[in-house]
């Protein structure tokens, strides 16, 4: 199954210390709203003031690394998708990533441009159906509430008037009376 996601619409923050590789992955991601940084500090400071649909971080970076970097962006933006790059996979930083971050995927550096851009399109939609998700599971507790709430009134006048609860209808919607109940 495949969700079309609008790309100029989608807002996505890159993070790495080299200057290169933040012009090289906004020219391929030309459709996407993207906005770069060299640090994390930075980037930091800019989800504060702006949502990000999906960011896309360095791991090796001076000061702060793309795990740490993560981490704290999780708890500023936690429904952005994360994503990581690397030159420098190895099994126990790949595993802390995870676990920390919740890292969506990994890109290796370096990168395949397909492969990149396939990445940050899966991310999106990942992104959209956990959004979409969301909004049913909020939806159904409004639901479950509303219920709950019309139970308490019908229980309430069951309570006051026994058997007012238990109408019975003919097919064409009428009501049946039954005028033992009233003599």
């Amino acid at each position: 199954m495949s969700i079309k996601i609008q790309a100029n619409n989608s807002r996505i923050l890159v993070v790495d210390d080299e200057p290169n590789v933040l012009r090289s992955i906004s020219r391929l991601l030309k459709d996407y709203q993207v906005t770069s940084f060299l640090n994390g500090e930075e980037a930091l400071a800019a989800a504060l003031k702006m949502p990000f649909d999906l960011v896309i971080s360095d791991y090796q970076m001076p000061g702060m690394n793309g795990v740490e970097f993560l981490t704290f962006f999780k708890a500023i933006q936690p429904d952005t998708v994360r994503m990581i790059l690397t030159a420098y996979a190895d099994l126990n930083s790949i595993q802390h990533a995870i676990n920390e971050a919740e890292i969506f995927r990994f890109i290796n550096k370096p990168w395949n441009p397909v492969e990149l851009i396939n990445a940050v399109t899966r991310g999106l939609e990942h992104k959209h159906i956990l959004m979409e998700n969301k909004t049913l599971a909020d939806e159904v507790r409004r639901q479950r509430l509303l219920l709950e709430q019309k139970e308490a009134i019908l229980n309430a006048l069951e309570a006051e008037e026994p058997g007012i609860t238990k109408v019975k209808w003919t097919e064409d919607g009428s009501i049946i009376i039954n005028s033992s109940n009233y003599d």
